[in-house]
């Protein structure tokens, strides 16, 4: 039995969630670019045998026109993504940093319309707002001094392009799992990567001081490795791959929602009234945009505009 997309979405968030928790004190003890190797380098001892079993060596040879979707998805998604977002995280603040997250899904509907999957609808665009509305209040905690005192930064800059580099990469994975497996796609595209992860990364390891390696370290690149590697991303680029990208990508912003529910036990923080209500937003813009609409043209199941994005019309 397939897992519906949308579960699947919320797994890819939820873990990724868990990636800001853990993931967030391990960039003090590895540099940025060092981190996101090792992680891929777990990743591949899990996603090459698994590849393997399943699919056999065949997804070594995609299709020829694939390539360069591949290609980008490895530098946007695999490379730059999250050693963009660590070093963005080294020169802004969480707040900023979330609530530029929070545009992705915005920037996903537009990257679709230019690459010519789609244009955005008002429905995405309305659900998308109001996404950004509780993302903002979640991560400020309802506060609009804190809000009204948020000031641009290098990091700021930094956290746009990794959003871009994300939307991109989310875009292409829907294109190509219409081809390949989601497994296949990750494995072709964290290979393409592989190399410029040893160059990048490595040079950092080789170059910058780095912390002392604990057990409780070994696990948190365990976590991120494994679970924020392999299981996130095949979870969301097959959801992406049936949902679409004009109604999958909105679920980027359950992120902070999770995040903020994960550090409660986690860390021993507190949710506040403003948190849920801000969670309460972001889950209704969700639902505004992941659920087609009921009603079909009278002429006999003419696709809406999401459904032509995600190329699945009848799923």
């Amino acid at each position: 039995m397939k897992i519906p997309p949308h579960v699947l979405l919320v797994f890819a968030t939820l873990f990724w969630a868990g990636n800001f928790v853990v993931g967030g004190p391990l960039v003090e003890v590895l540099p940025p670019f060092g981190l996101n190797l090792v992680r891929w380098c777990i990743a591949l001892c899990v996603l090459v045998p698994l590849t393997l079993l399943r699919e056999g060596t065949a997804f070594v040879r995609p299709a020829a026109r694939l390539w360069p979707s591949l290609l980008i998805m490895a530098v946007t998604g695999v490379l730059l993504f999250n050693s963009l977002v660590y070093l963005a995280l080294s020169e802004t603040t969480s707040v900023n940093a979330a609530l530029i997250n929070g545009a992705t899904p915005i920037l996903a509907l537009f990257v679709a319309a230019a690459l010519g999957d789609g244009r955005p609808t008002g429905r995405g665009l309305l659900g998308s707002f109001v996404c950004l509305l509780g993302v903002a209040w979640v991560v400020s905690r309802g506060s609009l001094e804190t809000l009204a005192n948020l000031s641009p930064n290098r990091g700021d800059l930094l956290m746009l392009v990794a959003a871009f580099c994300w939307a991109v990469y989310t875009v292409l994975g829907g294109r190509v799992t219409r081809t390949l497996s989601p497994l296949a796609a990750t494995t072709v595209s964290v290979f393409l990567a592989f190399p410029l992860l040893i160059i990048t990364g490595g040079y950092e390891l080789a170059t910058r001081e780095h912390g002392e390696i604990i057990p409780a370290v070994l696990a948190g690149f365990l976590y991120i490795g494994i679970v924020a590697g392999v299981a996130a991303f095949l979870s969301w680029t097959a959801g992406i791959g049936r949902l679409g990208t004009a109604r999958g990508a909105i679920f980027l912003n359950l992120i902070p929602l999770f995040t903020a529910a994960i550090a409660v036990p986690a860390l021993g923080e507190r949710l506040v009234t403003a948190q849920i209500l801000g969670g309460l937003l972001v889950l209704l813009g969700v639902s505004l945009v992941s659920y087609r609409r009921r009603e079909k043209a009278m002429s006999g199941d003419v696709p809406t505009a999401d459904e032509r994005v995600s190329g699945r019309v009848g799923e």
